[in-house]
């Protein structure tokens, strides 16, 4: 059913009160040699080097700084691909390690040779584990959390599916842990308005996700045609399961919709600097003719962000309508919003673009608007 699947493991699964949780890897790990077996290629986001940090050191949990995280994280990775290697060694299952920021996914030449790496790896039978770079990644070059490295992940080697192991079954209508009426979705259409709809609180111990992070990444891959989904990864054979396409845990349906290579790295890749409102003019021009942005049409600049840098467009009531990559600084913005090209020419000179953002270098939301 599928043939490239990517499965992403949570912190809370792999480490513990004493360390790594090795039943629970080799479980993991069983199951990814028996899919591997039958010719899928795996894929595996792997949290936990933090944590595995933490138990190596012995240090207790507590608030730490920038440095010592990163410290912390450049001890717990050892460990955790220790374990790795040791488990699929078992299997004679070559395993890579691959630590990523979003520098190196923002970046469009880092950005293919890592999609190139992986895909050469796959091809000559190698499991790739990938984490996120912690030692050396700073709050501008982080993806944030696993959830969302996972999702651009997914859809930078286009998988069939995404699937994110944790220690819930899915995704509840109400809060699980407070709410003893709350009942399981096992699938999911509309995700944008579940995220609305659905009280989603806490973080886990050691992780910084939680099921909002979760739903956002499934928000991404279902509008470029990519299913995730949710699941308790503490269940027998849930992986293997899932692939099989039995219900196990919530899957957030995929659109039936295709988006060319530089949108998608636009719409996951890019992370936003900053938001340009617009009116209803310009909305409509967006997601009924496909138009570019023209200044004219923009109400409102929020945040700082220079030229060549990557914005959300939002309506004039905050509704999200795209993301794209801006031809104007936003000191420049703000002087030439809501005036039309010919004055605009006056004021910037040879620094003119005729459109704010061109048509080409924008994602639209609304999915026709990307076909």
């Amino acid at each position: 059913m599928y043939k490239k699947i990517l499965i992403k493991v949570g912190s809370n699964l792999i480490v513990g009160d004493i360390g790594i949780k090795k039943i629970f890897l080799e479980n993991l790990v069983n199951q990814i040699v028996d899919l591997y077996k039958t010719g899928k290629q795996i894929i595996l986001v792997s949290s936990g080097a933090i944590g595995s940090g933490l138990k190596r050191l012995n240090l207790q949990k507590k608030v730490f700084s920038l440095s010592e995280k990163q410290a912390i994280a450049a001890v717990g990775q050892i460990v955790l691909m220790q374990e790795y290697k040791n488990f699929f060694k078992q299997h004679k299952i070559p395993i890579a390690q691959i630590l990523l920021t979003h520098e190196d996914v923002r970046d469009k030449t880092r950005n293919t040779n890592a999609r190139n790496t992986i895909n050469t790896l796959l091809s000559w039978g190698i499991i790739p584990i990938i984490n996120e770079n912690d030692t050396v990644a700073t709050e501008e070059i982080k993806f944030g959390d696993n959830d969302s490295l996972a999702g651009i992940v997914g859809s930078l080697l286009n998988v069939d599916i995404v699937i994110i192991l944790t220690k819930v079954d899915g995704v509840f209508d109400k809060n699980p842990e407070k709410e003893k009426d709350a009942k399981l979705i096992s699938e999911i259409d509309d995700v944008d308005k579940i995220i609305s709809d659905i009280e989603i609180k806490g973080k886990s111990e050691f992780g910084t996700g939680g099921m909002l992070s979760k739903l956002k990444a499934a928000a991404s891959l279902n509008k470029i045609g990519i299913p995730l989904v949710i699941a308790n990864g503490n269940k027998k054979d849930v992986i293997k399961k899932i692939v099989a396409g039995e219900k196990e845990g919530t899957i957030i349906l995929k659109k039936d919709v295709k988006i060319n290579a530089k949108k998608r790295w636009i719409f996951l890749n890019l992370k936003s600097k900053g938001n340009i409102k617009i009116d209803d003019g310009a909305k409509n021009a967006l997601l009924g003719a496909g138009k570019s942005l023209l200044a004219v049409g923009i109400i409102d600049i929020e945040g700082n962000f220079s030229f060549g840098d990557a914005v959300e467009i939002i309506d004039k009531n905050g509704n999200k309508i795209g993301k794209g990559i801006v031809n104007y600084s936003s000191d420049d913005l703000r002087i030439i919003k809501g005036k039309k090209n010919l004055e605009i020419k006056k004021i910037m000179a040879d620094s003119f673009y005729e459109e704010v953002i061109h048509r080409d270098n924008l994602f639209i939301n609304k999915l026709q608007g990307n076909l």
